[in-house]
């Protein structure tokens, strides 16, 4: 069987949630017995493809620079050249990375895409300039063989919202790849909850800011924000408006080593999304022995199950019972710890590469 990786998001991101997914699979279901996996990125600028470059075979040559527009140049390049290296692979699949109106690599190929979430389409107030991307998105998806969902959640939305046929869609769940750290992080003064990722529109932290500041758990607790960048200006006024003193909000960033450190000694992961296709950061959390808050909307139940503690996204109130709920009772804490490292290992890279495979296998004895 002969499966090729298309070279977008691999020319779009260095490092990325979607692009780890790639290689992940990637790498297992080249060891598969009569499989040949190829990516096609003749310039590429991700980090995760180059590291694993040894293992994955690679047509393609990692570009390490940063000029403006480099994005751009590189998807520019490789659709222009990768039609004609599918004239000498002759690929049977391709499972194609992003979202493009046209195909990729110009074969007859069986073609596979993947859905991660809907948000474009639920949220589009929040993403005011993607009309294009939603354009490319539906395009993709509607001319594929078979749709892959993240999550039965993403799947019943996808359906829902594109009038997609049920029957050439499944659903592979995600999984983590950070590893617990056994480096302690440096004590400090106080217990924290932990956020973790971006922190705009549907992530609802205004929503998390609020049940922080109105329930005074500021008073014994202080709040970590791993990645995501600076605090932006109408959450800095958020922080001031709620009486929460500055330095009990910290801004972090890292590698995955420190972020599992982060995780381990958190009271708490508090994920107050509105809309997650999936929500690795569960996981990760759970992986690390941290308990999960989050929201009870979406995909989330489907990851946590019952290794949660769940509450209304939209209610300041109902996020801070939670918060106080973990934060009062060590007993319960212990609990959701213990919940949390047995559901962590219902979902693995293995598993998603395998399901991932079987779908391969299905379409192409139907061809």
């Amino acid at each position: 069987m002969r499966i090729f990786y298309d070279y977008q998001i691999f020319a779009m991101q260095k490092y990325g949630g979607v692009s780890r997914y790639f290689v992940e699979i990637a790498l297992r279901i080249n060891q598969y017995p009569g499989t040949r996996v190829r990516v096609v990125a003749p310039l590429y600028r991700n980090h995760l493809l180059a590291a694993k470059r040894n293992i994955i075979p690679v047509t393609g040559v990692n570009y390490a620079g940063d000029m403006p527009r480099a994005t751009g140049i590189c998807l520019r390049f490789d659709a222009a050249v990768s039609r004609a290296l599918s004239m000498v692979y002759r690929p049977q699949l391709v499972h194609e990375t992003f979202y493009s109106h046209n195909r990729t690599l110009g074969s007859r190929a069986k073609t596979v895409i993947t859905v991660y979430d809907m948000i474009n389409e639920l949220f589009a107030e929040s993403f005011p300039t993607s009309a294009e991307w939603r354009n490319m998105q539906r395009a993709a998806i509607h001319r594929a063989d078979h749709v892959i969902c993240i999550s039965e959640s993403t799947r019943a939305d996808l359906i829902r919202l594109y009038n997609i046929d049920p029957r050439i869609t499944s659903v592979t769940h995600l999984a983590s790849s950070l590893a617990p750290s056994s480096n302690l992080l440096p004590p400090l003064e106080e217990p924290y909850f932990l956020y973790v990722g971006n922190r705009g529109g549907y992530k609802n932290y205004s929503g998390l800011l609020a049940a922080f500041g109105e329930s005074s758990l500021y008073k014994t607790h202080k709040f970590v924000c791993f990645g995501g960048g600076k605090l932006g200006k109408d959450e800095a006024e958020q922080i001031r408006r709620l009486g929460i003193p500055d330095h009990k909000i910290l801004m972090m960033n890292g590698d995955d080593e420190l972020l599992s450190r982060y995780y381990s000694a958190a009271v708490a992961l508090v994920y107050p999304s509105l809309y997650e296709g999936f929500g690795i950061p569960l996981l990760e959390a759970m992986q690390c022995g941290c308990p999960v808050l989050c929201s009870n909307t979406s995909s989330m139940p489907e990851v946590a199950g019952d290794a949660a503690i769940y509450f209304e996204p939209a209610d300041p109130q109902s996020i801070a019972s939670a918060m106080l709920t973990v934060a009062q009772s060590p007993q319960e804490r212990r609990r959701l710890i213990s919940k949390g490292r047995s559901r962590a290992q219902e979902f693995s890279w293995d598993l998603c590469a395998r399901q991932t495979y079987s779908i391969y296998e299905r379409l192409l004895s139907n061809a």
